[in-house]
């Protein structure tokens, strides 16, 4: 929190100076936040994510859906309508994945690289990769 001293100190400088004291707070407050621990909701997105991962891997193009509805089946985005998966092949290099949101609760369905979808679990403060059920993040590759 800033005191009032230095905030009656930004208010007597110049305008150039105060914009840049204020850049140099910003800065800093969100390299702090960079490299802090994961928030309460952060873990449990990531758990709430490997469990899709989980259910996703058992999904087939074939499997029946409710409408609307949007998931991870056989690597690729797909999307249920009238019943029926409509996929969405990932770019090259990725695949589609249940990832944890980082802002909010949540999880979000997106093609990402294997690194960065383990990565997110990783600072996520969860083991065991994508699924949960993996033994190490270098055995839950994510499917090509």
């Amino acid at each position: 929190p800033l005191s009032l001293a230095y905030l009656d100190a930004l208010l007597t400088m110049s305008r150039a100076t105060t914009w840049k004291a204020l850049a140099l707070l910003t800065y800093l407050a969100c390299v702090s936040s960079i490299n802090a621990a994961p928030t309460s909701f952060e873990k449990q997105n990531a758990l709430d994510a490997q469990q899709l991962n989980a259910q996703f891997a058992t999904l087939k193009a074939t499997d029946a859906c409710t409408e609307g509805q949007q998931a991870c089946v056989e690597s690729a985005f797909a999307q249920c309508v009238n019943g029926t998966w409509t996929l969405t092949q990932c770019v090259k290099d990725t695949s589609c994945v249940a990832l944890p949101l980082v802002n909010k609760p949540g999880t979000t369905i997106s093609c990402d690289t294997q690194s960065d979808a383990l990565q997110r679990f990783q600072d996520a403060g969860v083991q065991g990769g994508l699924t949960g059920n993996d033994a190490s993040a270098a055995s839950s590759a994510v499917p090509s």
